[in-house]
């Protein structure tokens, strides 16, 4: 059966292991910081040892985090459907119908170009683009 999980900060999680991982996180952080201060405190300047005991405080906070991390694996469940079934061509239209004009991608830069090829949308582009092209000319 599925834990109950829970939306933190648009994250899931599940909150035996968030409460775990703040008491993890908790437990190193604060000793640390409160034992370097007193470490530095009785070592001379008191304001400078405030400062490198906080940078510790803070160094246990990440250690805290990676050891909640290996821990506590993600909770996450991606899901992919087709259930969009209208074409790109369409979608393309809605997107032009909504920001204007998106112009032709044979005049993007080449690096942006093989970026668009590598998302399989250069094609769709062109054909948009010619499409709006014929009819703007067949309108005037």
């Amino acid at each position: 059966m599925m834990p109950q999980l829970l939306e933190v900060w648009n994250d899931t999680v599940d909150p035996k292991h968030l409460i775990g991982g703040i008491a993890i996180g908790v437990g190193i952080a604060v000793p640390a910081y409160l034992i370097s201060d007193q470490y530095f405190a009785s070592r001379g300047d008191e304001t400078l040892g405030h400062s490198y005991a906080l940078l510790i405080g803070i160094v246990g906070c990440i250690i805290g985090a990676v050891i909640t991390g290996v821990l506590f694996k993600p909770k996450r469940v991606i899901t992919t459907s087709d259930s969009d079934t209208r074409n790109r061509q369409e979608i393309l239209d809605e997107i032009v119908e909504e920001y204007g004009d998106l112009g032709d991608p044979r005049e993007l830069r080449p690096a942006v170009q093989e970026e668009v090829r590598a998302l399989g949308l250069f094609d769709a582009l062109v054909e948009n683009h010619e499409a709006r092209a014929q009819e703007k000319g067949g309108e005037k």
